[in-house]
């Protein structure tokens, strides 16, 4: 280093004056990082300003008397350690799956949709579809806000001051391609568990709601419309457009996710009408619904997805796509730490054969596995007729004598140890165990169609799937036999 300054500078003097300076400088610069201090802290700094003038001047006196820093205080305070940065996730707290819908072509709608949560989080993201649309789908307004519990009346009012507008990739416009989804970004937000939470969209020009799920007999979220105004930013639509529109189901909207903690389970089930919630009159009384609330009321973490459609199959495009075309969009892509599967009857019926169905059980628990989910197969609940019910109580099913065998052959294999991570036995518990071939006890039968489980039914079999998950004994409120609840293994 000296010898770049002396190639700086001309005259030995001069270079003298300017080295002794700038080591001057260092001393001061090493004390002070030294943090030398206390009671020497006067001395020191005569001494040190002593060394910068001798410095200054070219002194050639006697050097000054040597600088010696003070130890350190030791802080009569333990310092505060940080606490370690919060582990958290993103993770679906609620979920459709969607469908074709005949193009709708209505113009710069205003619709809020109220959903239910299952994990809560701190954070709020929403997923957009647009899957089926032939156009792109503009929202030029997207927001999340709670529920006004002051006025119970009125399902379409929001709570202001809890109000998210949402961007998304940092605009304000959310403009969504046809045939893709979009997620919005994240935005800070307390989302309670196993809460209604509303989200509100307007349309910027011509929307199709190409994307939807609807059926009567399936419990779906509220959807309020209200048809060529923007009242994106009204607390009430009910009280803003007295002559909006109500239905029940899903359109455009697929998924909900919240900011939760790590370690949160976040479980998709899918496939087929009973996942669905046939024959539930309530949005909280599907299957996955019940198992959303035993865990997160239990002190479990738990998101929960339904991707259940009522009449789908595995193989055909039956009422929506097949289960195999649409499982990584409405299963994979949703980051489940777990899949129930609970499929194989619409395919029985569609006449595919049982060796063709476990070919597909194959797939999607090979595909799930290679990401490190765990699967669960879910036993398929019976078929047969109901005893002593009539006609109403007959299904056709085992009109075929090798239709149960069929049946019995694709349970058994799920039941088989090694192809699932998990076995659901939704039979053992929702049987008539008097009845061969097997059928729904009389308990927990929807009359109208014998083959789908009542409010009772589903409640037993979300109960079952929460004992299997969480390796619990819980019971449920009103069991369909007299069997041993949960059974052994």
């Amino acid at each position: 280093m000296k010898r770049k300054f002396e190639t700086l500078f001309v005259g030995q003097a001069l270079f003298k004056t300017v080295w002794r300076t700038a080591w001057a400088t260092v001393v001061v610069g090493a004390l002070a990082a030294c943090g030398g201090g206390g009671g020497n802290d006067n001395a020191n700094a005569a001494a040190i300003a002593a060394v910068v003038a001798a410095n200054a001047a070219g002194s050639s006196g006697p050097p000054p008397p040597a600088v010696v820093p003070a130890p350190p205080v030791e802080p009569s305070v333990p310092t505060e350690v940080a606490p370690p940065e919060k582990k958290t996730k993103w993770a679906t707290t609620w979920q459709v799956a969607l469908y074709r819908n005949i193009p709708q072509n209505e113009n710069s709608d205003t619709v809020r949709m109220r959903i239910r949560t299952s994990v809560g989080g701190e954070g709020v993201r929403i997923r957009l579809s647009n899957v089926f649309g032939t156009a792109t789908m503009r929202v030029d307004h997207a927001s999340v806000a709670l529920p006004d519990d002051g006025d119970a009346s009125d399902p379409t009012a929001i709570d202001l001051g809890t109000r998210k507008v949402l961007t998304f990739n940092g605009k304000t416009l959310a403009e969504v391609p046809a045939g893709t989804e979009l997620l919005s970004d994240p935005v800070s937000m307390n989302v309670p568990k196993l809460s209604d939470l509303l989200i509100t969209l307007h349309f910027q020009g011509s929307t199709q709601y190409a994307d939807m799920h609807m059926e009567s007999a399936v419990p779906l979220p509220r959807y309020f419309v209200v048809r060529k105004r923007d009242v994106s930013g009204e607390a009430s639509i009910k009280a803003a457009a007295p002559n909006y529109q109500t239905y029940d189901g899903a359109f455009s909207l697929s998924e909900v996710k919240v900011l939760a903690p790590a370690q949160a389970r976040v479980v998709i089930a899918m496939s087929e009408s009973i996942t669905a919630g046939f024959g539930a009159k309530d949005i909280q009384e599907p299957w996955p619904a019940v198992l959303s609330k035993l865990a997160n009321s239990n002190g479990e973490l738990l998101g929960v997805g339904n991707a259940g459609i009522s009449g789908n199959a595995m193989i055909s495009f039956e009422n929506g796509p097949s289960l195999r075309s649409r499982f990584e969009r409405d299963v994979l892509s949703r980051d489940p730490t777990d899949i129930v599967i609970l499929a194989g009857d619409n395919d029985l019926n569609q006449r595919k054969t049982p060796d063709q169905i476990i070919e597909h059980y194959k797939y999607f628990v090979e595909t799930a596995r290679a990401r490190k989910i765990k699967v669960y197969g879910g036993v398929n609940t019976p078929i047969g007729n109901i005893p002593g019910i009539g006609e109403a109580g007959r299904t056709g099913f085992v009109d075929d004598p090798t239709n149960y065998g069929k049946w019995l052959k694709i349970n058994e294999w799920i039941k088989t140890p090694g192809n699932f991570d998990g076995v659901i036995d939704f039979p053992a518990v929702v049987s008539n165990p008097a009845s061969m071939p097997l059928a729904l006890s009389s308990d927990c039968y929807m009359p109208s169609s014998p083959i789908h489980l009542n409010t009772r039914g589903l409640d037993v079999m979300g109960t079952l799937a929460y004992d299997v998950l969480y390796g619990k004994k819980e019971k449920p409120a009103a069991p369909c036999n007299g069997l041993e609840f949960p059974p052994s293994n």
